[in-house]
């Protein structure tokens, strides 16, 4: 399957959920579900990279080695983080604007972490696209 499948069925689903939390943002106990939704993500991405013929025995071997724990370590704790800020702001904000913003910063984030850290080179039209995002963005804010 081509990325941008990949791309367009995961943001199907991430609206699907966002939706989920945002109508579950205010009532009490929304982080200790949010931890349980993680769970079940995490039954879920084991079991279809078990059914998609992924070596799980393999790939639970490999983790373990080097730097590995520790950048899981690490993104662990940065996924709860994220969430926290991402529920904190679906609770108080409109999912109409607390939604694609942060779509919005999550991907100009992306863009300056990969000219940066990564060495990419977007093209100019892809550049004009961040310029775009900015705009967006900033008209957004005003809504």
């Amino acid at each position: 399957m081509h990325w941008s499948l990949y791309v367009l069925i995961g943001a199907v689903v991430n609206v699907l959920v966002n939706f989920g939390y945002k109508t579950s943002a205010a009532k009490d106990g929304i982080y200790t579900m949010a931890a349980f939704v993680a769970l079940v993500a995490f039954v879920t991405l084991t079991g279809l990279s078990y059914l998609l013929g992924d070596n799980v025995k393999s790939s639970i071997v490999s983790i373990t080695k080097g730097w590995t724990p520790l950048v899981i370590l690490g993104m662990g704790v940065g996924s709860g983080t994220v969430m926290y800020f991402f529920l904190g702001a679906m609770a108080r904000g409109p999912i109409s604007l607390v939604d694609p913003l942060w779509a919005c910063v999550y991907a100009l984030t992306s863009v300056v972490i990969g000219m940066a850290l990564l060495k990419e080179a977007p093209s100019l039209l892809a550049l004009s696209g961040v310029g775009l995002y900015l705009v967006g963005a900033y008209l957004m804010s005003r809504g």
